[in-house]
């Protein structure tokens, strides 16, 4: 009885444990977790991205420095120096300038061909090609009767046979051709730039740019005239033949004067089944091109003409061609 007692007891003073309110405690503290954490990520927001922010500054360098303090150190330096003045350092008079003698400035005529020559070669080289447009002295010029004057002169020649024959048949010769031709350069003064071209179907010129009338061109313009103006040039460029070569090449020197000398027939040669044709052309083709090539130099040029035994039609066509460029036709 009295174990049984003991035992009693000590059941009593053992707490029991009530599982249910166990449970309840747990769900009333997952309850409250829950909501202290939903209260914490609706009370603390998503941080803004960190800003940097700073005033302007100027790079300046180490180097910068030291040379304003060497700057500053040098005007100090300055500073206790005495300015120089140099008001009083000339006078205000000048001392007379010397006599010279008058006659060491003169020049003679080699002096002037010597300035002259160098003209020449730089023009020849191409250096005084823009400068040169519209340069040179005036001088009066008479070609077989023919009077005008010019500072950039070019006379064009048609040495084809069927023109030295009839300049033979009105009592003028290949020599006499070509002594027109030297006369006019002759009286030509050293400051006119002149130009030699000789045509048949193909044409050539004495030199590739106008030349001042100095002695020594004249002497070599002469002894290319005598010697190698005569028969027929090679053809260089099949597109251009006859009457246009000759006044393109002519042209192309930038004349303001052109004396030509011709029998007025415009043939173009033509290879035909192997052998060659030189059918007419209008002197409308002849003008045109003209035209356009005075259009490309921009430049104005007057055109007289000498021809020899005229048919009818060519010496229309003579007649239109000095008339549109300021010329007069001389025939013989």
């Amino acid at each position: 009885m009295a174990r049984r007692t003991h035992s009693n007891r000590a059941r009593r003073g053992k707490p029991r444990l009530n599982k249910g309110t166990l449970f309840i405690a747990l769900a009333v503290q997952c309850a409250l977790l829950a909501v202290t954490v939903f209260v914490i990520v609706l009370d603390n927001p998503e941080p803004e991205p960190p800003r940097f922010e700073g005033k302007q500054s100027v790079l300046v360098k180490k180097e910068d420095f030291k040379e304003v303090e060497q700057r500053e150190r040098f005007m100090k330096r300055l500073e206790p120096m005495q300015r120089l003045s140099v008001e009083d350092a000339l006078s205000d008079e000048l001392p007379p300038l010397p006599d010279l003698p008058v006659e060491a400035f003169s020049q003679s005529g080699e002096d002037l061909e010597l300035v002259a020559d160098e003209g020449i070669m730089l023009e020849q080289s191409g250096l005084l090609g823009a400068s040169l447009q519209g340069r040179g002295s005036s001088s009066a010029a008479a070609f077989f009767g023919v009077q005008d004057s010019g500072r950039r002169i070019a006379i064009v020649v048609n040495t084809s046979a069927s023109v030295v024959r009839k300049a033979r048949n009105q009592g003028v010769s290949v020599d006499a051709i070509h002594d027109e031709v030297v006369s006019l350069i002759d009286a030509l003064e050293s400051g006119t730039l002149f130009g030699i071209v000789q045509f048949s179907q193909g044409a050539r010129r004495d030199a590739p740019y106008l030349a001042p009338a100095i002695r020594k061109n004249k002497e070599a313009a002469t002894q290319w005239v005598r010697s190698a103006m005569k028969g027929n040039p090679d053809v260089v460029d099949e597109a251009l033949l006859g009457h246009e070569a000759g006044l393109a090449l002519a042209i192309g020197m930038d004349p303001d004067l052109i004396f030509l000398v011709t029998d007025g027939v415009l043939n173009r040669r033509v290879k035909i089944d192997g052998s060659y044709k030189y059918p007419e052309i209008p002197y409308d083709i002849l003008i045109d091109s003209i035209v356009d090539d005075l259009r490309r130099s921009a430049g104005r040029t007057r055109i007289h003409a000498i021809g020899f035994e005229l048919k009818d039609k060519d010496r229309r066509g003579l007649e239109r061609l000095t008339r549109r460029f300021a010329g007069t036709l001389r025939e013989f």
